[in-house]
C-alpha cells in the first residue's frame, strides 16, 4: 500500500509540469521500444558509441552491455571527458567545445538516472536486478519489476537518445512557460520546424487537459469510497 501511494504522487509530481521536445534526427526506424532490459542494452550501446566518437572509449569488461556496472563506467567516462575538455580549453586560454560539454553532461546525467533505478530494483531485492546479461540470456530472465515513473524514464531515454533537441517548451501548472531554441534554428528558415513544435505543444496542451481531469476524477472517486 506505501509502494502504490509512493506511485500516486510521483504521478502526481509529473503532472505538474509539461516538457516537448522537437528533436532533429538523420533516420528513423519507426520500432517501438524493447522489453526494458534490452532497451538498457540500447541505451549503453549508444552511449558507448557516442564516447568512442568523442575519443572517451569506455572499458571493456565481462559485464553485460546494459548492466548496472556499464551504465557506472559510462558515467565516469563522461566525467573524465569532462575534465579533460576544461583543461584543453584552460590550456589554450579559449572556451570549451559547448556542444561536446552538453553531450557529455546529457550522457552523465541519464546514467545516474538509470543507476537510480538500479539501486531501487535491488532494495526491491528483485532477480538479477542488475541486469547483467547478454541478449541471448534476457528471454529465459524474469522481466525488471519496474514501478511506473521507472518505466516512463527508461522509455523516455530510449525514445530521445542521443538526438539533437532543437526547440523545447516546459509548461508549468501554475502558468510558467519555458521555450529554448537553438541559436541556429532561431531565424526565418526554420519556420516548418517551429511550426511543427508550436502544433505539438497544442495537442500535448490538450492531452494534458483531459490527463489531468482523469486524474482529478479518479481521486475524487476514491475519497468517496474510503470516506
Amino acid at each position: 500500500m506505501a509502494e502504490f501511494g509512493v506511485q500516486i504522487k510521483n504521478i502526481a509530481q509529473d503532472l505538474l509540469n509539461l516538457e516537448v521536445n522537437t528533436i532533429i534526427k538523420a533516420n528513423m526506424t519507426g520500432r517501438k521500444m524493447p522489453a526494458p532490459r534490452h532497451a538498457l542494452i540500447d541505451i549503453a550501446q549508444n552511449y558507448n558509441l557516442k564516447l568512442t566518437d568523442l575519443g572517451l572509449p569506455v572499458q571493456q569488461t565481462d559485464a553485460g552491455p546494459g548492466s548496472f556496472e556499464s551504465f557506472h563506467l559510462i558515467r565516469e567516462k563522461t566525467n573524465e571527458g569532462m575534465l579533460a575538455i576544461r583543461k584543453r580549453a584552460a590550456k589554450k586560454h579559449r572556451e570549451y567545445d559547448e556542444a561536446d560539454m552538453v553531450m557529455l553532461h546529457r550522457i552523465k546525467r541519464m546514467s545516474d538516472q538509470i543507476k537510480g533505478i538500479f539501486k531501487g530494483l535491488e532494495k526491491k531485492k528483485a532477480k538479477q536486478w542488475d541486469n547483467n546479461l547478454l541478449r541471448d540470456d534476457i528471454d529465459d530472465a524474469p522481466p525488471l519489476p519496474l514501478a511506473t515513473n521507472d518505466l516512463v524514464m527508461i522509455r523516455k531515454i530510449w525514445e530521445m537518445g542521443l538526438e539533437e533537441i532543437a526547440m523545447q517548451t516546459i509548461i508549468q501548472l501554475d502558468g510558467d512557460v519555458l521555450t529554448r531554441v537553438q541559436a541556429k534554428y532561431a531565424n526565418e528558415e526554420s519556420a516548418i520546424l517551429h511550426k511543427l513544435h508550436n502544433q505539438s505543444v497544442s495537442t500535448s496542451l490538450r492531452f494534458w487537459g483531459e490527463l489531468i481531469g482523469i486524474v482529478k476524477e479518479f481521486f475524487g472517486s476514491l475519497a468517496k469510497s474510503l470516506f
